[in-house]
């Protein structure tokens, strides 16, 4: 089910700041195309670039962004034409990819923002100390991955040595809390929140598997790329401007996160922390997409490995990186 955002006002119109890019003529030619556009995310920390978006925005372009409820949804949006843009989980996007959906990553978003976290006083301080227990998951998801992983890297199973519990990462703490379940493997800021009431305690951030912290992209389709590759070229840059504003404005960030989600403030700022803002793309990103990939065909999530060199076009970032 998705609802329309209202972030912020400077998140849903053109019109934006200095270091906006440059997109009507001058004097002698003709007006600058203009352009609506929808962009999806998720009320997630992570995902919060398109609330900065307005800031960037030229003059021509206005925005409506769109709230979802999962990574998946917000795919299948972008694919089939409800929406232009999208930040988004890797993983639903590898897993459309997979099914040659014409999903597009133009540029990375957020690294990290996963976590495993037990029951508070509960002896279960390492990742050893899993075994056994009941373990609240998001199937398919990037922190399902981080999580079989790091059981293997610590020499188990996830689908013998562990109870895997289906939970909403929205409900994982209170999960925790209930009893439901003896840990979980969540999303930010589902592990601060935990943490910061006393209902959990951080196990591992699991940054340390092969698939390391590869989370968030940027993307559009490819129908988009081909009718239009001067607005893709704009909303890149706008993403990359909005992105880098982000690191270095954390408190407003922040604010805007809890203003706008009603976060607890000491949950957002303990989760920032475990959050790495990024908007390039390089050879190495593209590789290490690869790992998410492969477990996902493992899981049986897919059943076959995505055309790589098709579902990253670098035509537009690429640019940005040689300027700066």
């Amino acid at each position: 089910m998705l609802v329309l955002l209202a972030l912020a006002a400077a998140a849903c119109g053109g019109g934006g700041g200095d270091d906006a890019p440059s997109a009507s003529g001058g004097a002698g030619t003709s007006p600058a195309k203009q352009y609506k556009i929808k962009v999806g995310t998720l009320r997630q920390p992570h995902l919060y670039a398109p609330a900065f978006y307005g800031k960037f925005l030229p003059a021509n372009v206005t925005m409506e962004t769109v709230l979802f409820a999962n990574s998946t949804e917000i795919k299948t949006a972008v694919v089939t034409g409800s929406l232009d843009f999208a930040v988004t989980g890797i993983t639903a996007a590898l897993e459309g990819a997979a099914q040659d959906e014409p999903f597009r990553v133009v540029a990375s978003a957020a690294d990290g923002a996963s976590a495993i976290v037990a029951k508070a006083n509960k002896g279960i301080r390492t990742v050893a100390d899993l075994r056994g227990k009941k373990i609240g998951y998001v199937a398919g998801s990037a922190q399902d991955i981080l999580l079989r992983l790091t059981l293997r890297d610590a020499g188990m199973d996830a689908d013998k040595d562990v109870e895997l519990v289906k939970v909403g990462f929205a409900d994982m703490a209170n999960a925790l809390d209930r009893g439901d379940i003896d840990a979980f493997s969540g999303a930010e800021t589902g592990p601060s929140d935990a943490i910061t009431r006393g209902v959990g305690q951080l196990v591992v951030q699991p940054y340390d598997t092969k698939m390391k912290s590869i989370n968030i992209v940027f993307g559009t389709s490819q129908a988009t790329i081909d009718k239009d590759p001067e607005l893709v070229r704009i909303m890149v840059e706008v993403h990359a401007k909005a992105t880098d504003y982000m690191k270095d404005h954390p408190e407003e960030w922040a604010d805007g996160v809890v203003k706008s989600y009603s976060f607890q403030p000491q949950a957002l700022t303990l989760a920032l922390k475990n959050i790495q803002l990024r908007w390039a793309i390089d050879a190495a990103y593209m590789d290490q997409a690869r790992v998410p990939g492969e477990q996902l065909e493992l899981l049986k999530q897919i059943k076959k490995q995505p055309d790589y060199k098709a579902f990253f076009n670098t035509d537009f970032v690429t640019p940005l990186m040689k300027a700066r």
